[in-house]
């Protein structure tokens, strides 16, 4: 029976164990190269992400201890390998899933994500020896006619040789029911386990392109694309009754209000300082005052204003005094002179995303 599950998705039987640790915010992601074979009109990836970059959650990675740290941050009982297609950089993200098992444990669960046409079974081999536990193939399926796509489909074929679960994971196109309907059907005879199926979304970079083909999105406030969502709960219908994959349709909502939200909360609560509030979703919450002389807007607010110290933070890189939002409050409507004084909202992550900023003086 297709049910929708607590965090805003679709299934059909078990969800696949990288899904069930990814929707719990238990997954770290592990980007290894934003290199592919391909080029995928509707890839969402971002301008920043397209060259040979790595990155562990929102963190760049200049050495292996950056991707354990942030792996410690967040809790992470997993990671998700992804790009790119990460076979592009095989030794790199070879080494990348050893360490993490090293470091971790057998029971710490690494998925992968790949085109599939560089799974030649000599690569599949180091990535098998390396400790994968689940791989997913999203071949060229809306190109069948394309010599990679018959490259991709026999290589994955090879993955059955090993002893790790195999699926796929694609996009659900509208107008393209036939070739994801072959693809699931392809999967089961194998011997596969699932079929993730992701509601199409839009990002900047793919947006014309998208549009140029005639895909709509489904309002201003969501990233969507119409007649996805209800593409992929066709696809899970039938093939409940058609095969015996489990099935699992993860919609942009789940991404955005379920998974990162608690990837967030996950980490905040390692990486907040004692003055930031941190809120439900998983954010930080906080007083800021900006001056131009901040090493004397420290000494004045702890002599003078009589604040104590550690409820202050210099942050030199963004050119700020933090402290408790109560602090921040009262101090707006006491000192006067060019110090400006506002409450932000900001991620947890590396880059500290700013969400909000509210001015109070």
């Amino acid at each position: 029976m297709v049910r929708e599950t607590p965090y805003f998705s679709y299934a059909v039987r078990e969800l696949p164990k990288g899904c069930q640790l990814c929707v719990r915010g238990e997954k770290l992601v592990l980007f290894t190269t934003g290199k592919c074979p391909r080029d995928c009109f509707y890839c969402p990836l971002s301008e920043h992400r397209r060259g040979d970059v790595v990155y562990a959650n929102e963190r760049p990675v200049k050495n292996l201890d950056d991707i354990i740290e942030e792996a410690l941050l967040q809790e992470a009982r997993g990671a998700g390998v992804t790009g790119g297609d990460p076979l592009a950089r095989l030794e790199r993200t070879a080494e990348y899933i050893r360490v993490l098992k090293e470091s971790f444990g057998s029971d710490f669960h690494v998925h992968l994500y790949t085109t599939g046409a560089l799974a030649t079974k000599k690569n599949l081999e180091k990535l098998y020896d390396a400790g994968l536990d689940e791989i997913r193939f999203h071949p060229d399926l809306f190109n069948p006619n394309s010599k990679l796509f018959k490259v991709e489909i026999e290589n994955i074929r090879n993955a059955f040789d090993f002893d790790w679960d195999v699926g796929g994971e694609i996009p659900s196109i509208p107008g393209q029911f036939e070739r994801m309907k072959w693809y699931a059907e392809f999967l089961d005879n194998l011997g596969a386990k699932f079929l993730n199926v992701n509601e199409l979304e839009f990002s900047e970079t793919n947006l014309r392109s998208l549009l140029e083909r005639g895909y709509k999105p489904v309002s201003d406030e969501s990233s969507a694309m119409k007649g996805s969502l209800e593409l992929g709960l066709e696809l899970l219908h039938w093939g409940e009754e058609n095969t015996s994959l489990s099935y699992h349709l993860c919609t942009a909502k789940l991404k955005d209000a379920v998974q990162l939200k608690n990837r967030l909360k996950r980490m905040a609560r390692n990486v907040a300082r004692s003055y930031m509030e941190v809120t439900e979703d998983g954010t930080f919450r906080f007083g800021i005052a900006e001056y131009e002389d901040l090493d004397g807007l420290y000494e004045f607010l702890v002599e003078e204003a009589g604040v104590p110290e550690e409820w202050l933070y210099i942050n030199r890189e963004r050119g700020r005094v933090e402290m408790p939002e109560e602090v921040a409050v009262e101090l707006a409507e006491a000192v006067e002179g060019d110090v400006r004084f506002f409450i932000v909202e900001e991620y947890p992550t590396f880059d500290r995303i700013e969400v909000e900023r509210t001015p109070l003086k």
